[in-house]
């Protein structure tokens, strides 16, 4: 090639890599061949290169290739991703409204432990996403997910550490998920269709889990953690007869075996074919995530951004109903009803900034000669900077002066739209901009928001026994101002320059043209 492929990848832009059609024709297969021939890894005893174009191994048909399935059956899929996702959320935040209940069951007197006996899955999100990201790009995403569910529903009563640690899978994975079923032109409904799940699943535990307490008595509070069990049990059911195989490189790989068995022949192999071993494989995996976040500022950057307004996110869901119950003298259930207002705000959010994103992405991709870039889905997110600050402080201050309950609840619905729009762009730029990585920079980004998701809810307590709800909201509101108008400027403007520096995602890209 005459021209530098770092340079040709940035100017195709990385929607192009979604472009190919079925490779059932041989010419096509030749051209990828030689491209790529230069770049394979494994060795010419086992393949000879001169001839390896007759043995690269693609999709041949659409039923092969997840991105040609009909739209429905893709949204389907992704429905029953976001369906496990919801798993883990709704039981970490479930026993909010009994909080007060276990405290007396276990003789806990601290407010700090207390929290952390709400925000200790975070943990899990913490350490077993670098885990799982190596796992599903080398096995495949479903049966990750329905192990994990398994996992996760047994392990859900007795400790809740391991209830996260298990839970995370699909939170981990997903954006990965939507990334192998959708073009880049279509992902942003997608996406948000997803992401309703780990951002609805925190409302809806403490929702019904404060009407258990209030109807059924302090003594049934095991039936929040029974009812999250049986919800992870149908999901499991269902998943199992249900969910299909979506990951590319896997799928390519396991029909390269298969004809390998078959033939007997050695030398049928896929562009993702190395030499590695499973061993090698998995521990750069595992250490992947980190590698992201200490060598690609792209990644780095965005997982902060999204790190923060989590733990946003988890600092409210800590303190809203506990506001309601001590402030406003509201019963468990009355006061669980109020994450109405979050769980209004996600889902309005998540159908207007998902058609949003897909119209401006199709725009700016127009205007740019029809090449479409990572950097054409961030504008809607400079909003995050508006309404995260404007919605923390009508909460806060409203509630501070015990105002009509409705202006908290106001409040907190701007609050929902900032925080739904973050955290479906950010994983919707990452799948983006690394590609076939999409796991591992997704791993990165969970990792970060399960620290600011555990510590967040710890100092809330104490923050607003010394400052208040206004002034403790209003130093969040001033941050996230900051971050959130700072953060995506940065990346639209300096996003490309910051990709082309970023190993991972012209390798992402190299590998799925």
């Amino acid at each position: 090639m005459a021209r530098n492929d770092a340079v040709i990848d940035e100017e195709i832009g990385l929607e192009s890599m979604h472009q190919r059609p079925d490779c059932s024709s041989r010419d096509r297969q030749n051209d990828d061949a030689k491209q790529e021939a230069g770049n394979h890894s494994i060795s010419s005893s086992e393949i000879d290169l001169n001839h390896s174009s007759a043995f690269l191994v693609w999709f041949d048909t659409p039923a092969e290739n997840p991105r040609k399935w009909s739209r429905s059956f893709r949204l389907y899929q992704v429905f029953l991703a976001s369906a496990y996702t919801v798993l883990s959320p709704v039981s970490s935040t479930s026993n909010v409204p009994a909080i007060d209940v276990l405290q007396a069951e276990y003789n806990v007197h601290s407010a700090l432990i207390a929290n952390m006996m709400i925000s200790a899955p975070m943990l899990g999100f913490l350490l077993a996403p670098s885990v799982y990201a190596p796992f599903s790009e080398r096995f495949g995403r479903k049966y990750l997910l329905q192990v994990t569910n398994i996992a996760n529903a047994s392990q859900m009563i007795v400790l809740r550490f391991f209830s996260g640690v298990f839970g995370v899978a699909p939170v981990a994975i997903g954006p990965a998920f939507v990334s192998d079923l959708f073009e880049p032109e279509e992902r942003g409904s997608a996406m948000a269709i997803y992401t309703i799940s780990p951002i609805l699943g925190p409302c809806l535990g403490p929702l019904y889990a404060g009407w258990i307490i209030e109807g059924f008595g302090k003594e049934k509070w095991p039936w929040i953690f029974y009812v999250s069990t049986m919800l992870g049990a149908f999901v499991a059911i269902l998943g199992f007869f249900t969910l299909q195989e979506t990951n590319t490189p896997v799928l390519v790989e396991r029909k390269a075996a298969r004809k390998r068995r078959e033939t007997g022949d050695a030398r049928w192999h896929t562009k993702f074919t190395t030499q590695n071993t499973l061993r090698q494989e998995v521990i750069q995996g595992i250490f992947r995530p980190c590698i992201f976040l200490a060598t690609q500022p792209v990644v780095l950057v965005v997982c902060i951004f999204q790190g923060l307004m989590f733990g946003c996110q988890y600092l409210f869901l800590s303190s809203f109903s506990r506001l309601f119950r001590k402030e406003y003298d509201q019963s468990p259930g009355i006061s669980g009803l109020h994450y109405f207002s979050m769980i209004l705000a996600f889902v309005l959010s998540g159908i207007v900034g998902g058609k949003w994103v897909d119209w401006q992405y199709g725009r700016l991709k127009e205007r740019n000669n029809g090449v479409g870039e990572p950097e054409h889905k961030l504008p809607l997110l400079i909003s995050t900077g508006i309404l995260m600050p404007a919605g923390l402080l009508l909460y806060g201050w409203t509630a501070q002066y015990h105002l009509h309950w409705v202006l908290p609840d106001l409040g907190m619905f701007i609050i929902s739209w900032g925080i739904r729009f973050t955290l479906f762009i950010c994983p919707l730029y990452l799948a983006d901009a690394v590609s076939v990585y999409t796991a591992s920079a997704s791993s990165a980004g969970i990792m970060f928001r399960g620290a600011f998701a555990f510590t967040f809810p710890l100092f809330a307590p104490s923050m607003y026994d010394h400052l208040g709800h206004g002034w403790g909201n209003s130093i969040l509101a001033m941050i996230t101002f900051v971050v959130g108008i700072t953060a995506p400027l940065l990346l639209i403007r300096y996003g490309r320059s910051l990709r082309e520096r970023s190993s991972a995602a012209r390798e992402g890209t190299r590998l799925m043209l």
